[in-house]
């Protein structure tokens, strides 16, 4: 019965915050600033950035690389509240997974600022992750690029996976 709460609580906050802000898309008030998202770097490296802001939004929502090269992700938090507040990251995980689903696994799993909310009990699912960041600040995670498929992002932050995702997608 417990679990049952605990996941009817974390849908009430995703649903609330899906409601809440305005999208980047929208061109409202508050719009993050378009950024070139995918650049290719002369040593053969992927350079992806996305930014992210205080209304819990990403500034892409898609991005594509080529299977088997290095990325160099780095996100960038525009906005000013604390990390504590308004913390982000970046979660990328396998096709097919849920980011509403794992993230209310994050939570009842221990999931915390210690551990980034990326617990041992998702790990196994997960491809890259960057650290959680406040207002101001910039993270960076290297990895290479998995096989060709589509691959959902999202902020693991509490409530924020509900409304803060997207799709790394991997061609040939």
């Amino acid at each position: 019965m417990r679990d049952w709460a605990r996941a009817t609580a974390v849908l009430a906050v995703c649903v609330i915050a899906a409601g809440c802000g305005v999208g980047a898309a929208d061109g409202g008030e508050g719009a993050l600033a378009p950024v070139e998202t995918v650049r290719v770097l002369d040593d053969g490296v992927v350079k992806v950035r996305i930014t992210s802001d205080d209304n819990m939004r990403f500034s892409t929502d898609r991005f594509t690389v080529p299977a088997g090269q290095p990325v160099r992700l780095r996100l960038d938090h525009v906005g000013r509240m604390s990390l504590h507040r308004m913390g982000h990251n970046v979660v990328i995980v396998e096709p097919g997974a849920d980011p509403v689903r794992m993230g209310a696994e994050i939570l009842g799993s221990g999931g915390s600022l210690d551990n980034h909310y990326v617990t041992d009990a998702v790990r196994d699912r997960v491809i890259a992750y960057t650290p959680m960041i406040g207002g101001g600040d910039s993270v960076t995670v290297e990895f290479t690029a998995p096989g060709p498929g589509e691959y959902p992002f999202f902020c693991s932050f509490p409530g924020h996976f509900g409304v803060m995702t997207g799709v790394m997608v991997v061609t040939e």
